[in-house]
């Protein structure tokens, strides 16, 4: 318990929901680890007149020290438009970020003072901070926070939020989302999981439809064109009938690109180039993926995943295959600016089961919304 870090959230200007999950994006980006994210609460402004403010508080896991942490986060409030200036007194902002705890430590210097030498006196710290560390104890106080709160002298009134801190507002700019990856990287299941949690339409494909598939990889040269050929006919023909029925936000397993990039791989110079004019002339006009988010992982994670869901067709699959397709991805999205392309690593990574790693992923989405 009291290994923890734990940080304050407030703002008071500008969209302040919007410039909190935009934060807590921007730490992750800098290697800090969300852990439990409080609820937001509506406080009056503290020791000046001004707008109420939103107030949260995270922990948070990090190899940085102190200092290193401290720094990181007055980047990220400069970069999310907070000026702070010299002169003393309480001001409006967008943004106030504030090193609590850190773990058990003490630190009282010129630039660095934790734990926070007011937070004990201030009911919009100690309210959210209950709901992420009741049991920590104050190293300098020797009291826990649910302690502090329950004494506290402040006698300001908090009112809390119906807001989720750890579900980014993915789908407030996004209209499209598009999961590709190579087989077995996990994309239907990153994109049923998305579905569950933001009210969109999922639009998958079902790979067992396509009747040269077994026989491809048998016997790739034989069945290449065969295989490519059914695969984008069957696309388009979803793809009309997906978007035919005008649906608003829409996160997909697969993108139309993909087509190509197998075909690519699989295919000779000569078919390839038939196939690519018959592509570009299937797919204009067609609607394009706001963002693709790309799932990385390893040829042995890759085969690892592909025998655990037990396609008898799919035992065929060799690591080199994967590899190639693996390089071919890489390849074509390089080159691609008409949409936002994110490559992430799965790498070890259970996405399924492990919520922190599933919405790490959301926020990692999230962040090229407005980077």
């Amino acid at each position: 318990m009291q290994d923890q870090i734990i940080l304050s959230l407030g703002s008071n200007l500008g969209d302040r929901i919007l410039t909190f999950h935009k934060a807590l994006a921007l730490m992750e980006e800098h290697y800090i680890r969300l852990c439990s994210c409080s609820k937001v609460y509506e406080t009056p402004a503290w020791g000046f007149e001004s707008t109420p403010f939103y107030n949260a508080c995270v922990v948070v896991e990090t190899d940085l020290k102190a200092e290193e942490l401290l720094e990181l986060l007055l980047g990220i409030e400069r970069k999310l438009g907070r000026q702070r200036t010299a002169e003393t007194g309480y001001e409006a902002r967008t943004l106030d970020l504030d090193l609590l705890f850190y773990k058990n430590e003490i630190h009282y210097t010129e630039h660095l003072k934790v734990p926070h030498p007011k937070l004990h006196q201030r009911n919009f710290v100690l309210a959210p901070l209950v709901d992420v560390a009741p049991d920590f104890v104050h190293p300098v106080l020797l009291q826990s926070v649910r302690d502090l709160f329950l004494n506290t002298k402040d006698k300001a009134t908090f009112t809390a939020l119906d807001f989720d801190l750890s579900l980014p507002p993915l789908f407030d700019t996004l209209s499209y989302l598009a999961i590709e990856g190579n087989i077995g990287a996990g994309k239907t299941t990153l994109a049923q999981q998305i579905a569950e949690c933001y009210p969109v339409t999922l639009f998958c494909e079902s790979f067992v439809e396509n009747p040269f598939l077994e026989a491809f990889y048998k016997d790739p040269k034989t069945h290449a064109l065969a295989v490519e050929t059914y695969f984008l006919q069957d696309r388009i023909k979803k793809e009309l009938q997906f978007w035919g029925k005008a649906p608003k936000k829409v996160v997909s397993d697969f993108s139309l690109y993909k087509s190509l990039i197998f075909a690519e791989e699989n295919l000779s110079k000569e078919e390839f180039k038939k196939f690519k004019t018959v592509f570009d002339i299937e797919t204009a006009g067609k609607k394009i993926p706001d963002v693709i988010l790309f799932l990385k992982a390893s040829s042995s994670q890759l085969q690892a995943q592909i025998k655990k869901r037990g396609r008898a067709f799919e035992k065929e699959i060799s690591v080199e295959y994967l590899q190639k397709i693996a390089t071919s991805y890489t390849n074509y999205f390089a080159n691609k600016d008409t949409f936002l392309f994110l490559e992430y690593s799965v790498e070890g990574v259970d996405f399924k089961t492990d919520e922190r790693a599933f919405k790490k992923i959301l926020r990692a989405v999230f962040r090229t919304t407005f980077l």
